[in-house]
């Protein structure tokens, strides 16, 4: 009983420390309303831990880097 819990927390532990992420967190939208710009479909996007940096690639190849405060991110 005690090896299972000493397990169980060294595996725990292990996973945290390596960064490694438990749960997939990433969402899939096809459209960006960005202020300034307008609606825009989008090919790929990306955020950054560590900023509040949102960039969108559109299908039309255009990139864009933005605040996470001028874009809204959606399905339709």
């Amino acid at each position: 009983m005690k090896k299972t819990i000493i397990g169980i927390l060294a595996v725990g532990m292990i996973l945290t420390g390596c960064n490694r992420q438990i749960i997939d967190t990433h969402w899939t939208f096809k459209y960006a309303d960005i202020e300034g710009i307008g609606t825009v479909e989008i090919s790929s996007w990306n955020d950054y831990e560590q900023s509040d940096m949102v960039q969108i690639t559109a299908k039309d190849g255009t990139t864009y880097l933005t605040h996470s405060n001028n874009v809204i991110l959606r399905t339709k």
